[in-house]
């Protein structure tokens, strides 16, 4: 959309509330520095100029090993 500001990202570990991790991205991708062992779910959300915040994705589980 015109009026597309930038996508925000969100994190959380161990079933804690999401924490926004990055925000105002041009791209939906993010590289983060994980916890071995850990797992981490994210959610990305987009924002537009005027600030309003889309509806977070499902959250997806990743971790490292």
């Amino acid at each position: 959309d015109a009026d597309f500001a930038g996508y925000r990202v969100y994190r959380t570990l161990d079933g804690v509330a999401f924490e926004r991790i990055a925000d105002s991205l041009a791209a939906p991708n993010y590289s983060d520095h994980a916890a071995a062992g850990k797992k981490y779910r994210y959610a990305v959300s987009a924002v537009d100029l005027l600030g309003n915040e889309s509806a977070r994705s499902q959250p997806v589980e990743a971790g490292a090993k």
